[in-house]
C-alpha cells in the first residue's frame, strides 16, 4: 500500500517541473483601461521560476528563475521513485529505511515549494486592488501529491510506530507500577498481630550442635573420651551453628565427661 501511495504522488508532481502551479492575474478598471492600462498574469513554478504569462505575450518582459530549483526537484522525484523500488522489492529494514527516506525527502520538497511559492506571490507583488491569486491544476496536484506521500509515509511507519509505541506503553506500566508498589510500602506501618501489637520480626533460631556426635573436644585443645568420633578411633570433633527447623532436637544429656580436665 506505501508503495503504491508513493508512486502515485511522484505521479502527480511531476507536472511540477513544467507547467506553473500559481497565477496572479491583474484586470484594469475602466479608468485604467482609459488610460491604456492591459491586463497582465504572471506565472509562478514551485521550483522557482517567476514568468510574464499575460494573453497575447511572445516575448516576456519578467521571465527569471533558478536552474538549480529544477535540478533539487527532479533528484527528490528520484528519491521517491526509489523509495517505492526499495519498499517494494527490499524486506526488512533495509527497505523500510530507505522507503521512508525517500518518501520524506520529496514530501519535503513539495512542502518547501508550495511555501516558497505563497512567499514569492505575498512578497513581491501583494494583494491589493485588482489583483486574483489562483491555483492552476498542476498546483492542485502537486498539493494532492504531497497528501497521497503523507499517506504512503504513514503506511510504510505504521507497523514499527505501533511496535514502539506498545514497547513503550508495556515499559511505562511497568515502571508506573513499581513506583506505586514502593510507595505503599514505604507507607505501610509495621505488621501487627492478633492482640493489636507490634508482631515481632520473623527470624530464625540458631541452635548449638555437635558438627560430628560422639566427638568431645578436651582441654587446651586435646580430645577424650572413647566414642566413635574421638581422636583415638580417627575422628574429628567441632561444633557448629544452624538455624534450620531440623537441627533444632531436644538437648542433649550433659556429658561429665565433657567438662572434665584432662588427667
Amino acid at each position: 500500500m506505501g508503495t503504491l501511495l508513493v508512486l502515485g504522488g511522484v505521479a502527480c508532481a511531476v507536472p511540477s517541473m513544467v507547467w506553473p502551479t500559481n497565477t496572479i492575474t491583474f484586470t484594469p478598471t475602466p479608468d485604467q483601461v482609459a488610460q491604456g492600462t492591459e491586463a497582465q498574469r504572471m506565472a509562478f513554478w514551485s521550483w522557482g521560476r517567476v514568468a510574464d504569462a499575460s494573453p497575447g505575450t511572445t516575448d516576456p518582459s519578467i521571465d527569471f528563475g533558478s536552474p538549480w530549483g529544477l535540478l533539487l526537484l527532479g533528484v527528490a522525484l528520484l528519491a521517491g521513485v526509489v523509495a517505492a523500488a526499495s519498499h517494494a522489492f527490499r524486506r526488512g529494514s533495509d527497505g523500510l529505511l530507505v522507503g521512508a527516506a525517500g518518501a520524506s525527502w520529496l514530501a519535503a520538497s513539495l512542502a518547501a515549494g508550495v511555501g516558497q511559492t505563497a512567499g514569492r506571490m505575498q512578497g513581491y507583488f501583494g494583494f491589493t486592488e485588482g489583483l486574483t491569486a489562483d491555483t492552476t491544476a498542476v498546483g492542485v496536484f502537486q498539493l494532492a501529491a504531497l497528501v497521497v506521500l503523507l499517506g504512503g509515509l504513514g503506511a510504510m511507519v505504521r507497523r514499527p510506530a505501533l511496535a514502539f509505541a506498545g514497547a513503550v506503553r508495556a515499559r511505562g506500566s511497568a515502571l508506573l507500577g513499581s513506583t506505586r508498589r514502593r510507595t505503599s510500602t514505604r507507607g505501610a506501618g509495621p505488621a501487627l498481630g492478633a492482640d493489636g501489637t507490634p508482631a515481632p520480626p520473623r527470624v530464625g533460631t540458631a541452635t548449638i550442635r555437635d558438627v560430628e556426635p560422639g566427638a568431645h573436644p578436651g582441654w587446651g585443645g586435646r580430645a577424650v573420651g572413647t566414642g566413635s568420633g574421638s581422636p583415638r578411633n580417627g575422628g574429628r570433633s567441632g561444633v557448629g551453628f544452624s538455624d534450620d527447623a531440623q537441627d533444632r532436637s531436644p538437648a542433649p544429656v550433659a556429658d561429665p565427661e565433657r567438662f572434665r580436665p584432662p588427667r
